[in-house]
């Protein structure tokens, strides 16, 4: 396995069930280079999301989590949305960009938050090409991997794609200073996960007292759109938790609300755990 992504495997009754984290990693390898401090570029992290998560594999989940930070390469983004404007000479592969690229946030960011330039230079192809060979396609190899095994073994699985959000929006993301829900769960507007398998979550979120949205501003992005296909069995969706409920943001330090935040993530793994394998041996 390759040490840009590590996998803990189940550690009770297999469930089909995936959990993944692809941003909370906290490497930056040598070849970065920022001309942005490092702590401006640290913001986009997703902060202990891997520690609210990490009970997953106690309820027969598998847990993929990302080693190396995002704003080097974003494993949630096609490696098509692409921002020209930090590549030397162009770019000879496909491009697709999406409003991600405008804002900054593309496949390899150019700016945090929308107006800090990341460098002062231009990546070359040699550059671009080892971020994702050597970071983008071992993590997503990972992820395929779990959710195909699962599969095969269960002939269905449910994935989580796991995320924090900062407290309060802005002007980048059309939100400005808006407090965001506790939770935003995001299913690409349905097209990615089933109502059941989305109540299960969003019922059980409720219930623990968290105001919970659902495909409000945070729809999903590559991760749960290139590993869906609920008509087949497959169900992804993806889980946006507001920093604010768990930890300090300026000081990066987990609040006193952090372990209820993290028992009550637990207590809806476990929830899905269950759902997932009752689905199984409905049949």
């Amino acid at each position: 396995m390759s040490d840009a992504v590590t996998v803990i495997p189940a550690r009770s009754e297999l469930a089909p069930l995936v959990l993944d984290s692809p941003h909370t990693g906290m490497l930056f390898p040598d070849d970065f280079r920022p001309a942005l401090p490092m702590a401006d570029c640290m913001r986009v992290n997703d902060w202990f999301v891997d520690e609210l998560f990490g009970a997953g594999p106690d309820h027969g989940a598998q847990l993929i989590l990302a080693e190396f930070r995002r704003a080097y390469i974003d494993p949630n983004r096609d490696t098509t949305d692409l921002d020209l404007e930090i590549v030397a000479d162009g770019w000879p592969h496909p491009v697709k960009q999406t409003e991600k690229t405008s804002r900054g946030a593309s496949l390899i960011w150019r700016m945090i938050d929308g107006d800090k330039v990341i460098y002062d230079r231009k990546l070359s192809h040699a550059e671009v090409t080892s971020r994702i060979e050597q970071y983008w396609r071992p993590y997503h190899a990972a992820v395929k991997t779990a959710l195909d095994d699962a599969y095969a073994a269960f002939g269905k699985v449910f994935h989580i794609n796991c995320h924090s959000m900062p407290e309060f929006g802005n002007a980048v993301w059309g939100d400005p200073n808006i407090r965001r829900a506790d939770m935003v769960i995001g299913t690409r507007d349905g097209s990615t996960a089933g109502d059941a398998f989305t109540a299960v979550v969003v019922d059980q979120l409720r219930a623990a007292g968290y105001q919970v949205a659902i495909n409000e501003g945070f729809k999903g992005v590559e991760l749960v759109r290139r590993y869906s296909d609920p008509a087949a069995g497959r169900e992804s969706l993806q889980i946006e938790v507001n920093r604010g409920i768990y930890m300090d943001e300026a000081a990066i330090t987990r609040s006193d609300r952090f372990a209820q935040t993290q028992a009550d993530i637990t207590a809806m793994i476990a929830a899905v755990a269950d759902y997932a394998r009752t689905q199984v041996s409905a049949g």
